[in-house]
Order: structure tokens, then C-alpha cells, then sequence
């Protein structure tokens, strides 16, 4: 059987995210840590990528008021990223709009990510 190559439904994905979406700052800070040879304690690091994204809401449907709340959004990603966003990631959107993201899931069939989607809470 061969195996199918899922790099241009990727390539598609991104196209129409920059066509039509806008640029998304994904931004994750690791925390410092302590250093026992020296005594002192490390800086935090912050990594971060940008990527075409559009950013959506939640149709009423899905607000349950627990897992999905009364102004999350649901922001999609091109599959350039740096780094897989996970929950705690902050999303800057091109209007500034800072939002954490609560959760992620990247599809990804056979390993290679297609698209992020993340749902996001300001």
C-alpha cells in the first residue's frame, strides 16, 4: 500500500489561512529554574512563532459554560509552526488581542500536523 503524502493538504491548509485568515503570534513561556552549582536562579525563556491563523467563535451549541465558555474563540493554524501550541500558550491576534489557550489538537494523520486548532479564552 502507499503511503499518502499528506504534505500538500497541508500546503492548502497555510495557503488559505494566509488567503483569508490573518497573522498569529503563538508565544509559550518556560520557566526558570535553580541552579545548585551557582546558587542562582535561571530567566524565564520565551519562544514564539508567528503563523497564518483565522480565528472563529463557538456556535451557541458548544458554550456548555464549562469546558467551552461565553467568549472563547476557536483559532486554526497553519501547520508552519515552531512548536505544537498546548494549553497555558499565549495567542496574540493581529488586532493585539492576547488570548491563552486552554486547549489544542493538531490533526495530524499519519504524524505529519496538517493543521492546530486551539481554543482560546482572553
Amino acid at each position: 500500500m502507499i503511503a499518502f503524502d499528506y504534505s500538500r493538504p497541508a500546503a492548502t491548509a497555510k495557503r488559505l489561512l494566509t488567503r483569508f485568515g490573518q497573522v498569529v503570534t503563538v508565544k509559550r513561556v518556560t520557566p526558570g529554574g535553580y541552579d545548585p552549582a551557582t546558587g542562582a536562579t535561571t530567566a524565564d525563556v520565551t519562544n514564539g512563532y508567528s503563523c497564518a491563523g483565522a480565528v472563529m467563535n463557538y456556535a451557541s451549541r458548544d458554550i456548555d459554560g464549562t469546558l467551552v465558555q461565553r467568549g472563547d474563540v476557536r483559532v486554526l493554524l497553519a501547520p508552519d509552526a515552531a512548536f505544537e501550541p498546548k494549553p497555558g500558550d499565549t495567542v496574540t491576534l493581529a488586532d493585539t488581542t492576547e488570548l491563552t489557550v486552554i486547549n489544542a489538537q493538531a490533526t495530524k494523520p499519519a504524524g505529519s500536523p496538517v493543521l492546530y486548532e486551539v481554543q482560546a479564552r482572553g
